[in-house]
């Protein structure tokens, strides 16, 4: 016999978002500081890595919104589609924001433009991954 799922709670969530927020903050920090020290005066690869990671919380902070818009049982056929409307506008956020980037940030460093994207999209891998 099956198990019934779990439930998911909003405040668990809200949590592991305020601490993707955080994270956020520290790489932040982080590449400010490599990068006033060694590499250049004029923070060009902080500024790049700090929107990467910027543009991916944004989208994932949009996702999780779409998601939780409905709960319950009864709201079982709203929740399968706002998680394609919510995947949608994520990707749709993800490559307008990328194409607006490139279009009007200068100067930008590309590679830490995507090393911070990437890294905040592992850090979102590894909480959902702790959250079951």
């Amino acid at each position: 016999m099956t198990k019934p799922a779990k439930r998911t709670q909003r405040d668990q969530i809200g949590v592991y978002i305020k601490r993707q927020a955080w994270i956020l903050f520290i790489l932040i920090i982080i590449a400010w500081i490599v990068d006033a020290s060694w590499l250049s005066s004029d923070l060009v690869v902080a500024k790049s890595a700090a929107i990467g990671a910027l543009l991916s919380f944004v989208t994932q902070a949009v996702f999780a919104g779409f998601i939780f818009w409905y709960t319950g049982y009864r709201a079982r056929g709203h929740i399968v589609s706002q998680l394609y409307r919510g995947q949608m506008a994520k990707w749709l956020l993800t490559v307008f924001g990328f194409a607006l980037i490139f279009i009007t940030i200068r100067p930008l460093s590309a590679p830490a433009l995507f090393i911070g994207f990437m890294v905040m999209q592992i850090s979102h891998s590894w909480m959902l991954w702790h959250i079951r």
